[in-house]
């Protein structure tokens, strides 16, 4: 699956992109392509998505998570339905975290442990 994404608008294109795909296509391998710039994805390209991605993911803008008391790690807000895209962002964002487990690569940030537990049950 080829991604061509803004460095300024990763998160929407790549929820244009993600949301749309079906579980086969988000199996296989992604390519990542910066609109603007030359350069070939031989991995490289692909930690950065993740990278700029999960940074974006956190943007308190979005009104999805916001940061525990010690302000290390992130938690759901309560507070996300002032978005109206929420549910399908969360939806798009649990996609994004299966997809980096898959494929063997780090998000930069991190959910408290009492999310964690309630993500495994």
């Amino acid at each position: 699956m080829r991604l061509r994404v803004s460095r300024k608008n990763v998160f929407q294109e790549s929820y244009n992109y993600i949301s749309k795909a079906n579980p086969n296509e988000l199996k296989g391998r992604f390519t990542i392509e910066f609109i603007g710039e030359e350069g070939y994805d031989a991995g490289g390209l692909l930690r950065e998505w993740y990278t700029i991605l999960s940074k974006e993911i956190f943007n308190a803008n979005y009104a999805l998570f916001k940061s525990s008391l010690n302000g290390n790690t992130f938690l759901p807000n309560a507070k996300s339905s002032i978005n109206p895209d929420h549910l399908q962002y969360f939806k798009f964002i649990g996609r994004i975290v299966g997809k980096a487990l898959y494929d063997g690569q780090l998000l930069d940030a991190f959910f408290t442990r009492s999310f964690y537990k309630h993500i495994l049950g």
